[in-house]
């Protein structure tokens, strides 16, 4: 069976749906041509400490794989 979800629960997913909504509405709004700029920069930003920190990760493991014998 489904559990019943309560008011509450409801009240605070559809608070936060508005919240995400108004914030979503200000960026666009407020950035206009230059918020794809922005998204650019966010993603390129975050790629290069995602990759960082993979590459600590993988510095510390030996090397294993078909090229080593």
């Amino acid at each position: 069976m489904i559990p019943e979800i309560s008011f509450k629960d409801r009240s605070l997913l559809l608070l936060t749906g508005l919240v995400a909504a108004g914030a979503a509405w200000a960026f666009w709004h407020y950035l206009g041509k230059n918020a794809f700029a922005v998204l650019t920069i966010i993603a390129i930003v975050t790629l290069s400490f995602d990759n960082r920190r993979l590459r600590r990760q993988l510095g510390d493991k030996p090397p294993s794989g078909p090229e080593q014998h």
